[in-house]
């Protein structure tokens, strides 16, 4: 089943990923969040034109939601439409090598934060949810 990018199904399939990897390879005292927006969302996602979710990762638990933060280690606001092709690739070693490698040179813009302190397993997330990502 496909999920539109973004949405409450989207928001929760994200945080039942979350939930499981987190309870698996969550390691005590790290921690780490993140919030995203995406401008000029379509109507039907985001009736103000702006889409956004959260997770904060605690050790061995998680919270996700719809919705924004002020406090996130890292901040990344972009285009949805932009945002779509990303958000429904999966990232294969070559990728992320070329990812890691572009990200040496600058951050990307509408990011800030540092991700180098992500928990690694947040590639499974997104890869993961790169395949319901309508």
């Amino acid at each position: 089943m496909k999920l539109a990018f973004a949405s409450p199904g989207w928001v929760d399939e994200a945080r039942r990923v979350l939930e499981d990897l987190v309870s698996t390879h969550g390691e005590a005292g790290r921690r780490f969040s993140v919030c995203e927006r995406f401008t000029s969302a379509p109507a039907d996602i985001a009736p103000s034109g702006t889409a956004a979710w959260y997770f904060r990762i605690d050790g061995k638990s998680v919270a996700v939601a719809a919705g924004e933060i002020a406090d996130a280690d890292v901040e990344i606001t972009a285009d949805y439409q932009t945002t779509l092709p990303v958000a429904r690739l999966v990232y294969t070693p070559e990728i992320l090598a070329a990812r890691r490698a572009a990200a040496d040179q600058s951050p990307p813009p509408g990011r800030k934060g540092d991700m180098s302190k992500a928990p690694p397993y947040l590639v499974e997330l997104h890869n993961r949810l790169a395949l319901v990502t309508a």
